[in-house]
């Protein structure tokens, strides 16, 4: 069943989002209240080096799209936390001792042990004094969530969204495969031959001869090492390790897991899905190169009868009406509060304008290296 993680997402950014600073420069204020600088530029980089960790180092850029998409995200994140605080403290919302410990213990079932919850801690650079606090927002949040709506959920009500919604509860035909990957896309090989004719001396029939001849050699790899595949199935995961240039799965002897049609390009889809378990499949050429199949296993389409997933059916409505409330709440409080962005390159017009620009200034140099 496809429920979207709202609480989790909501009641655990604060882990992520919180900073003490003595720089007093204001960014952003919230009524009479203000987010500094340094504030926010301690959250900013908090989550922008998270989430940029395991990118290349081309999408890292502080003007491109994804470093000021976080960027937006991050001012949204710190407007909304300053306006839900405002609220618990007009509401008279608290978070006793009790109940913050009630709810790190939670976590840390969560998480597997003491030892793994501090561990996270560690990585994240959170102190006790941060941590209570975090978890005191997170009480107060759930408080103040409870609070705005009490439907009642029937079973009625639970069975018309099955009825609506029965693909969510539909697992569809999926096939476990196996493939090793040939790097036959003339674009792709052109693109490597000229970026490693540094001097430019290769002219353009050079190159097209190039091409040409990569492209017959990695045919006849791929049936070579398809032949080797046949005579002993057995084999294909070491021979994908050994010849795949799809390096992401290579180290997994070619395994690309469970997989259904959709999540394949077509003629990769239509070839896996048509096997027979345990046979390698003709080459299949996609927009990717040459591939060789093995499948594995198939798993047939499955439907979860509505009593075994009623009751969770019943908690998603009633959290999703709780949070509708919540969103309501928030938007309401957006629109009647005064936000003055007095750091200029937080206000969300100008973040958004940035966006574009780099958008524009990609699809520019995409359209360059084409021509090349």
């Amino acid at each position: 069943m496809k429920f979207t993680k709202t609480a989790t997402v909501l009641l655990c950014s604060a882990l992520l989002f919180c900073g003490c600073t003595k720089n007093n420069d204001a960014a952003i204020k919230i009524n009479d209240k203000v987010i500094t600088k340094a504030q926010f530029n301690d959250d900013f980089n908090k989550i922008k080096n998270l989430q940029l960790k395991y990118l290349p180092d081309a999408f890292k850029k502080e003007d491109g799209y994804v470093v000021l998409s976080i960027k937006s995200k991050c001012v949204n994140d710190a407007i909304v936390r300053e306006l839900l605080s405002q609220e618990f403290e007009k509401r008279k919302i608290t978070a006793s001792e009790e109940e913050i410990k009630a709810k790190k213990e939670k976590i840390i079932a969560q998480v597997g042990s003491k030892e793994a919850f501090e561990e996270l801690l560690k990585k994240n650079g959170i102190n006790d004094e941060r941590l209570n606090s975090d978890l005191s927002s997170e009480v107060k949040t759930e408080k103040l969530i409870n609070s705005l709506s009490n439907v009642k959920i029937s079973d009625s009500d639970a069975e018309k969204f099955y009825k609506e919604n029965k693909s969510d509860f539909t697992t569809p035909e999926k096939v476990q495969a196996f493939h090793i990957l040939f790097n036959t896309n003339p674009e792709e090989i052109k693109r490597q031959i000229v970026a490693q004719d540094k001097d430019a001396k290769l002219s353009q029939a050079d190159i097209d001869k190039k091409v040409k001849e990569e492209v017959s050699k990695m045919e006849a790899l791929a049936n070579e090492v398809r032949q080797k595949a046949i005579n002993n199935p057995k084999n294909f995961s070491k021979l994908a390790k050994e010849y795949s240039q799809d390096k992401g799965s290579a180290q997994n002897g070619g395994d690309l897991g469970y997989i259904t049609k959709e999540q394949v390009v077509p003629e990769f889809g239509q070839m896996a899905f048509s096997q027979k378990v345990g046979s390698i499949s003709p080459l299949v050429k996609t927009q990717y190169g040459t591939h060789i199949i093995y499948v594995k296993d198939k798993s047939a389409k499955q439907v979860q009868q509505f009593a075994t997933v009623k009751a969770d059916i019943k908690e998603f409505l009633s959290k999703k009406a709780k949070y509708d409330a919540l969103n309501k709440l928030l938007t309401g409080l957006k629109s009647s509060a005064k936000i003055e962005y007095v750091d200029k390159s937080l206000d969300p017009a100008n973040i958004e304008k940035q966006i574009k620009e780099s958008m524009v200034r990609e699809q520019q140099k995409q359209k360059e290296n084409k021509a090349k």
